[in-house]
C-alpha cells in the first residue's frame, strides 16, 4: 500500500486565531500537494497549556494518518509542571521537524513610567510588590519566563490571575490594568510600533529583523530566561520510518514556500526547520532538559 492513501489530520491544540493555527492552515495545502491527498485540520482544544491535543495525537494509530502541530509548551514544558499530563511527549509522540522559532517580547504599558528593562527593575526595587503583571496561562511558557526573571533579578512582582488567556492578557496591558505582559509578538506587534505599550525585551537568543529595537534579555545581562518559542510538526510513537521520511520530506518543502514564509514574518516569526526527524528529535530532547532545569531554578511547579 502506497502511503498516503486517504486524507492526513492535523491536530491543532489551539483554536483559531492562534499563532500555531495559522501556520498549519498554511502549511496544509503544500504539504497535501506534495503527498496527493488532502490534509485536513481538527482542533482538540482544552487542558491547561494546550494538553488535550497531544493526548489525542498519543492516542491516535501510529500510521502517519493523524498529525500534531504543537509548541514548546506543550512537548516541552508540560511533563515538568503537570503531574496529571498522562503523557511524555519523549515517548509518546516522534517529532517530524520544528518548523520555526519566534520571540516572546516582554512589554510594559507606558502608564508604568519605564521604557527600559533597567527602568523596571529600578522600579520595581524601588517599590517591591507595587507592579502587576498577567502570565496567559499558569502553566505557559511565559510564566515560566516571568519566574525566571524575578528569581534572576531578584525584584518582587504581583501576578494577577490568568482570565482569557492570551487575548485577556492583551485587553489588560493595553487598558493599563496590568503593567507587563509577556507574549509572543505578532499579538501586539502594532501596539509596539505605535508606542501603545513599551517592549522592554525580546527573549530570542538575537535580535530578530521585526524587532530590531529590541534588545535581547541576553544582551541586557539576563541569562536564565530562556531562548523564546518555537513549533514544530509531531506523530505518534511508533510511525514507520519510511512514512516518517515522507512526512518530513513534506514538510519541509513546504516550509520553503513563499505564502508559508510571509504567515510566519506576519507573526513575527522565522522559518528554521530541522534538517532530519533524528535533528528534531536531539533538539526536542535538549529543549526539554533546558526547561526542566528552568523549571527548577525558579521554582516553577
Amino acid at each position: 500500500m502506497t502511503f498516503p492513501d486517504k486524507p492526513i489530520r492535523i491536530i491543532l491544540p489551539f483554536g483559531p486565531p492562534g499563532f500555531s493555527s495559522r501556520v498549519a492552515f498554511a502549511l496544509g495545502p503544500h504539504m497535501a500537494k506534495i503527498l496527493g491527498q488532502e490534509v485536513v485540520f481538527e482542533h482538540i482544544t482544552g487542558g491547561q497549556g494546550g494538553a488535550n491535543g497531544p493526548r489525542a495525537a498519543a492516542a491516535a494509530e501510529p500510521d502517519g494518518y493523524s498529525l500534531l502541530m504543537a509548541t514548546i509548551g506543550n512537548i516541552a514544558l508540560l511533563p515538568h509542571i503537570m503531574p496529571e499530563y498522562g503523557i511524555n511527549p519523549l515517548t509518546d509522540l516522534t517529532p517530524i521537524l520544528k518548523i520555526a522559532d519566534t520571540p516572546n517580547i516582554l512589554v510594559a504599558n507606558p502608564s508604568l513610567g519605564v521604557a527600559t528593562l533597567d527602568d523596571l527593575i529600578a522600579a520595581a526595587k524601588a517599590n517591591p510588590g507595587s507592579i502587576r503583571y498577567h502570565a496567559i496561562n499558569e502553566r505557559s511558557i511565559h510564566r515560566l519566563e516571568f519566574k525566571s526573571f524575578i528569581t534572576e533579578t531578584g525584584i518582587d512582582l504581583v501576578e494577577v490571575a490568568p482570565v482569557g488567556g492570551s487575548e485577556g492578557a492583551i485587553e489588560a496591558i493595553l487598558n493599563g490594568d496590568i503593567a507587563l505582559t509577556i507574549t509572543t509578538g505578532p499579538r501586539l506587534l502594532e501596539s509596539i510600533r505605535d508606542e501603545d505599550v513599551f517592549a522592554l525585551a525580546a527573549i530570542c537568543p538575537e535580535r530578530t529583523d521585526v524587532y530590531p529595537y529590541v534588545p535581547t534579555m541576553k544582551e541586557l545581562g539576563l541569562n536564565s530566561i530562556g531562548s523564546g518559542s518555537w513549533m514544530g510538526l509531531f506523530a505518534p510513537a511508533g510511525v514507520p520510518a519510511d512514512i516518517m521520511d515522507d512526512l518530513f520530506n513534506a514538510a519541509h518543502k513546504a516550509c520553503a514556500e513563499a505564502d508559508v514564509i510571509t504567515v510566519l514574518a506576519e507573526q513575527a516569526a522565522a522559518v528554521n526547520p530541522s534538517a532530519s526527524p533524528a535533528d528534531a528529535l536531539a533538539f526536542v530532547q535538549s529543549e526539554t532538559e533546558r526547561l526542566r532545569q528552568a523549571c527548577i531554578a525558579a521554582e516553577f511547579f
